[in-house]
């Protein structure tokens, strides 16, 4: 393997959080360097282009998920001999559908859905409210007796601010895929699946876990902007209520996020290149 190879972490942009610009591994990134999937062609939806829309996040959960399973589109076999069977299995099609189902009904993911839902409404909401505390801070900055660094306030909040829009649609779409690898595992009941079950469990812990670290993010933002502004007080402290059940109901149904390693971002990186 040349060194230009091995400097790429194997698996890491499977639990991350797509968050490219603030992240630390972009250059070790295979996912990152070979192209960007958050430009691509959006096949005619403009939510796919929103990142604060589950269609954002559930394209491009399909195109990781691609890549890492068969590589580079161009490089699978098109030719006229790979031919398929196109009949549809009714019977795949219908337990399909129901372990489908099943995952959407999930505790965990009403819960996800919910905090989305209240979200969104609140960042919807939130602009005179946020105007009004934009107009405070530009008359403490005049004030020549001010102490504070009003200008570090400033930029804070607009940190906590992303932070919440970025994660709001994000835990949603990890922990439905959490909850589908942990519905899919169990439903593995034949001695030739146990393998199956295995990576299904792997991959349900792994979003899980990035699930997790967007919602103690989440949190640790909805605390500052709470201390911000003192007036939506009632409607933050509602959703760290959701965001404290969903934490505490992911740690419960998944267990293996407590030692679910995630390549390069829980220290597994090799510095040797």
């Amino acid at each position: 393997m040349s060194k230009s190879e091995r400097r790429f972490i194997s698996g890491i942009h499977n639990y991350c959080d797509y968050w490219c610009e603030h992240c630390a591994f972009t250059r070790r990134c295979r996912i990152y360097i070979d192209k960007d999937p958050l430009r691509e062609k959006s096949d005619g939806n403009p939510l796919a282009q929103d990142a604060t829309n589950a269609a954002f996040w559930n394209r491009l959960a399909d195109k990781l998920r691609e890549t890492s399973l068969f590589g580079d589109k161009h490089n699978w076999d098109d030719t006229p001999d790979a031919t398929f069977d196109d009949v549809p299995d009714e019977d795949w099609l219908e337990r399909e559908e129901a372990l489908q189902e099943a995952s959407r009904r999930h505790v965990l993911c009403t819960i996800a859905e919910e905090y989305r839902k209240q979200a969104g409404a609140w960042l919807d909401a939130a602009d005179a409210d946020l105007k009004a505390l934009a107009d405070e801070l530009m008359n403490e900055a005049a004030n020549p007796f001010t102490q504070d660094d009003i200008e570090e306030r400033a930029r804070k909040i607009g940190e906590m601010i992303d932070v919440v829009a970025w994660y709001h649609t994000f835990i949603q779409a990890k922990v439905y895929r959490a909850v589908s690898g942990l519905v899919r595992s169990e439903e593995e009941d034949e001695p030739e699946s146990d393998m199956l079950a295995e990576i299904r469990l792997h991959d349900a812990n792994g979003s899980g876990k990035v699930a997790w670290v967007a919602i103690e993010r989440s949190i640790g933002a909805w605390l500052h902007l709470r201390d911000a502004l003192p007036a939506r007080e009632p409607e933050i402290l509602g959703m760290l209520t959701i965001l404290d059940r969903l934490r505490r109901g992911i740690h419960a149904a998944l267990p293996g996020i407590r030692t679910f390693r995630r390549p390069g971002f829980d220290g597994e990186v090799d510095d040797d290149e």
